[in-house]
């Protein structure tokens, strides 16, 4: 039976799992109810908090003012006015349909990696391909190294997947040591992870003899890395039914509003996941910005220069700051514990929102907790900017 327990009698989410699991005069669960198995799965969630950080749009509203947004990690250098320009001059594409093969973008990414277009499938961000996964394979049980980004453990639950967590912890630099030989259908990794900003798996080799049937290593933030064929699984994913590698165009080439992402993975997983997807999930614009931007090697180079530049400056005076503890990083962000003190998380973000700045708060993220913050990194001025503002909220070390 669905546990209602942590929700209000007689509210109308109450009534609603009632209804869904004992179905209309049902002294029992109803266990053919098309929704019990997903209401069972969204009860198990209890009170963990799927919000994200880039929510500028709820602070607008409830504030009625500009921020400059640290919790979405996003390339400060913005989109190439090259891009910008090509989708203004192909404005009247909006009239056609998108291309549901998204081919041209496709072929662009094959290139780019050396692999076949059958091993590319292109999705609306990769959110949409994390749920495609699990619906196409509906594993039952899943394994989810944590803190990391919340979609895996919603995805997995939405399908009545049984999610366990295997804690990254501080005392190892948030590294990923061996799971145990218990094997799970479903394993999800994030490398470089979020919120810790580290590779959590530095040996390629190390990922194929994980005990897991399906093994989804996002590499959301890989691009940052300028060696990151050094790290990144998709020579290995190609070639292995065991593995699919997650890639997205939100984060290094700054595409976050029209959802573009992608995955590659051996031909017959591609055929699989081809089978569930939804039509036309692409836009028109989305697939030929990131044709474009994928050959700009100069904005590419560009924004590895800019991010080891600002991630090192933002890293030494964040450091500086008594009580606060950086953590390293190899992506375009930092986790940063607030080490001593009476401020939270929460009363930190809302002291720097007072400011004009937005951080992303960390204590929703599992394995961590009210202690943690995530900032991004930005251009020099508005990193000055935050640090300043840590530093007078904290005093200087007196707060």
């Amino acid at each position: 039976m669905a546990d209602k327990a942590f929700i209000d009698k007689g509210s109308p989410v109450y009534n609603f799992i009632d209804l869904a699991t004992y179905g209309f005069g049902y002294r029992k669960p109803n266990h053919c109810s098309p929704t019990y198995g997903f209401i069972r799965s969204i009860t198990k969630m209890g009170y963990l908090d799927f919000l994200h950080g880039g929510n500028i749009y709820a602070v607008k509203r409830k504030y009625a003012k500009e921020v400059i947004d640290f919790s979405a990690n996003i390339n400060p250098l913005g989109l190439p006015a090259n891009v910008k320009k090509a989708i203004y001059a192909n404005f009247d594409g909006i009239l056609h349909y998108p291309d549901p093969e998204a081919k041209n973008i496709t072929r662009r990414i094959s290139q780019y990696w050396r692999v076949k277009e059958e091993n590319v499938l292109v999705g609306n961000g990769s959110a949409e391909l994390i749920y495609l996964i699990m619906h196409a394979f509906r594993p039952t049980t899943t394994i989810i190294a944590v803190p990391t980004f919340s979609e895996y453990e919603r995805a997995a639950r939405c399908t009545g997947s049984r999610v366990s967590f295997k804690r990254l912890l501080k005392e190892k630099n948030f590294q990923l040591s061996e799971l145990n030989s218990k094997s799970a259908e479903a394993l999800f990794l994030c490398n470089p992870n979020n919120p810790t900003g580290n590779l959590i798996i530095e040996e390629r080799n190390v990922v194929k003899n994980l005990p897991a049937k399906l093994i989804i290593v996002d590499e959301a933030f890989m691009d940052f890395l300028p060696d990151e064929k050094n790290y990144t699984l998709i020579k290995e994913a190609h070639k292995n039914k065991k593995i699919v590698v997650l890639r997205t165009f939100t984060k290094f080439f700054a595409l976050a509003g029209l959802r573009i992402g992608y995955l590659v993975a051996h031909q017959d997983v591609i055929k699989k996941l081809k089978a569930y997807r939804i039509p036309w999930s692409v836009n028109t614009f989305a697939q030929l910005a990131a044709e474009m931007i994928l050959e700009d090697r100069e904005y590419i180079r560009k924004t590895r220069q800019l991010i080891e530049k600002e991630r090192r400056f933002l890293f030494n005076e964040i450091a500086r700051i008594r009580q606060l503890i950086p953590y390293p990083s190899v992506a375009n962000f930092l986790l940063v514990k607030i080490d001593k003190g009476r401020i939270n998380s929460d009363s930190l973000r809302k002291k720097l929102l007072a400011r004009g700045i937005l951080v992303r708060d960390c204590s929703n993220f599992r394995s961590l907790t009210d202690r943690f913050i995530r900032v991004a990194v930005r251009n020099r001025p508005e990193n000055k900017q935050l640090v300043k503002a840590l530093r007078e909220i904290f005093q200087n070390g007196r707060g």
